[in-house]
């Protein structure tokens, strides 16, 4: 399989379009993300950004406000690059150029990378989450709360009796700033108004998503989720919520491990063998460290190398990299002239991040 044969038409959008007018095209057409493009490259802005954020009048706020700068990758790329990036980043698709155009690569569509093997007498309880849940008499600000404190970008919602009712994320959410617009032009009185985050949790919830039972294989799971493209799946077993499958839970399976540490490193290829087992001894030792004040489920870092512009310049190496533990995602990224100082430098600075928090969390 080839990049080419698995690119989709991007979604794209101008810097000037007003973010009612955004969220009501990614609404209908289910794109949690658009990049902003006109007549090159500009960003990318994603659902779970616009959620976040408490906008009043959405129809007066250009989507420029909520942009994020991205790379365009070249046809050329490799998939194991591709996918560590968007591990690291956390996007459900990337842009792509190919003769001059853009496209759009989804996560369900580099499922079919994976070899088989690799989930070989895995099945869903083995790789399934247990998240945080809301009932199904919660209000909207609950979740709200949730998405934003917990840097969450999907809840699910059971009844009293455990049963899975709904899954809440921001695509199923953005009928909020829809609700905003409307209030905003005085579709609604001020006291409607103070009552939107009062809504109950269920109007947001969507049912429509795929159920496996725990014992269903993951390779079966891989197969489902790529050809009917979808993010998740839940898992239940006799009607009980059990936990739920993200892209992100089966990509991670691919890397080495240490311990119980997944590790993925990306975009050293062309590099020499010195520099790569330099750069995996300097993660191996860092993880070893950090693995003794907390439980880290797996590591993702990509290696970026910054192409000279003239013959006389030298090269430039960015770093970026998310560390899964048990106390929350960490993120860092760091730039040098070398590969090695820049890997360093980087895992020296998530480092700082994670012990500051142990230590934050031990003296409370």
């Amino acid at each position: 399989m080839k990049i080419e044969e698995i690119l989709e038409s991007a979604f794209v959008v101008k810097p000037d379009d007003t973010l009612s007018h955004v969220v009501a095209r990614m609404t209908e057409e289910k794109r949690y993300e658009a990049f902003v493009f006109d007549g090159e490259s500009r960003g990318i802005v994603t659902m779970d950004d616009i959620i976040r954020k408490n906008v009043s009048e959405p129809q007066k706020m250009k989507i420029s406000y909520f942009m994020k700068p991205i790379n365009v990758f070249s046809i050329e790329t490799p998939a194991e690059d591709i996918i560590n990036y968007m591990l690291v980043s956390e996007y459900r698709s990337l842009p792509v150029e190919k003769d001059g155009k853009i496209y759009a690569i989804t996560k369900p569509k580099l499922l079919g990378f994976i070899k088989d093997e690799v989930f070989e007498g895995k099945n869903a309880e083995d790789i399934m989450q247990k998240p945080f849940c809301v009932k199904t008499d919660d209000s909207l600000n609950t979740v709200l709360s949730v998405i934003k404190d917990g840097g969450n970008n999907r809840v699910p919602v059971i009844d009293d009796k455990g049963k899975f009712a709904g899954l809440v994320d921001s695509l199923s959410l953005s009928g909020i700033i829809i609700g905003r617009e409307r209030l905003s032009l005085g579709a609604r009185s001020d006291g409607e108004k103070s009552r939107i985050g009062d809504l109950n949790i269920s109007k947001f919830a969507t049912t429509d998503v795929v159920s496996v039972g725990p014992e269903e294989s993951v390779k079966k799971i891989v197969k489902e989720m790529s050809s009917k493209e979808v993010y998740n799946v839940v898992v239940e077993d006799d009607g009980k919520f059990m936990g739920i499958i993200t892209i992100k839970d089966i990509l991670k399976l691919i890397g080495k491990s240490l311990e119980t540490v997944y590790i993925r490193v990306s975009g050293l290829g062309d590099e020499d063998e010195f520099v790569r087992k330099k750069v995996d001894e300097l993660i191996e030792k860092s993880i070893q460290k950090v693995l003794k004040v907390i439980r880290v489920s797996y590591v993702v870092i990509h290696v970026e190398t910054h192409k000279k512009k003239e013959k006389s310049d030298s090269k430039k190496y960015s770093v970026q990299g998310r560390f899964v533990t048990d106390k929350g995602n960490f993120y860092a990224n760091d730039y040098e002239w070398e590969p090695i100082s820049a890997t360093k430098i980087f895992l020296e600075r998530m480092e700082t991040e994670i012990f500051k928090q142990v230590s934050k969390e031990r003296g409370r």
